[in-house]
């Protein structure tokens, strides 16, 4: 679920959609090459589907019913991997209010809070491209947040794990797992080379979200 243009590429129109004009994001290219991967709206089907992993990349603003939804299925065993941007610099040139542009802000507090986080933004100027080494990964992004630790508002059931910087938080919610990234804007291909831009699998943002896939696969086997 996002609110990025990855599925149908940036500044897609309804006509290049269905003339077939429109080609998805390198990302989301790599995506649909590496992974059985459906882009949905809603997540009212999330548990008969029960997908091996959920994954939010700066979502629109979600329905409190999809948030509980959420929150139940991660508790009951479910994996989500969630980016979220407290000041997102993807640049579109759809005009303001255009239901197509990437929020700009990450709108998951309600679910972040009742997790015992919180999503802050950490630069002053977002403007400024920042080249992260991240766990072996090194990628380019702009507005890099930080996420809080709110232990006296965290439920007993769920155990937190914070990376450097607070950019990473892995989380044990009950049964489930959740990684909360507080950054979306390293999907962006215009930050990557052109090598990349060409075979994403050399692209340390798609390496760096594999290595989150691969770590909530070997917790799910129990690390085997």
């Amino acid at each position: 679920m996002t609110s990025l243009p990855l599925v149908w590429g940036d500044d897609a129109s309804m006509e290049s959609i269905l003339s077939g004009g429109s080609e998805p994001a390198p990302i989301y290219q790599y995506w649909q090459e590496q992974y059985d991967i459906t882009a949905v709206d809603s997540l009212e089907n999330l548990v008969p589907d029960d997908p091996d992993i959920v994954i939010l990349a700066q979502p629109r603003a979600m329905d409190p019913a999809d948030l509980t939804d959420l929150d139940s299925w991660v508790r009951s065993g479910g994996d989500a991997i969630i980016l979220t941007d407290p000041i997102l610099v993807w640049p579109s040139e759809l005009p303001l209010g255009d239901p197509r542009r990437p929020l700009a802000i990450g709108f998951l507090s309600p679910l972040l809070d009742h997790w015992g986080l919180e999503l802050v933004r950490v630069e002053e100027n977002s403007a400024d491209i920042a080249n992260l080494r991240f766990g072996g990964y090194s990628f380019a992004t702009r507005g890099v947040g930080r996420l809080e630790n709110l232990k006296s508002r965290r439920a007993t059931d769920i155990a937190c794990e914070t990376s450097t910087a607070n950019f990473l938080v892995q989380c044990s919610i009950g049964k489930g797992q959740a990684s909360i990234v507080a950054d979306a804007d390293f999907l962006n291909s215009t930050f990557w080379t052109e090598k990349a831009k060409n075979s994403p699998k050399s692209s340390g943002a798609a390496q760096f979200v594999d290595g989150l896939v691969q770590d909530h696969i070997e917790r799910a086997s129990g690390g085997k």
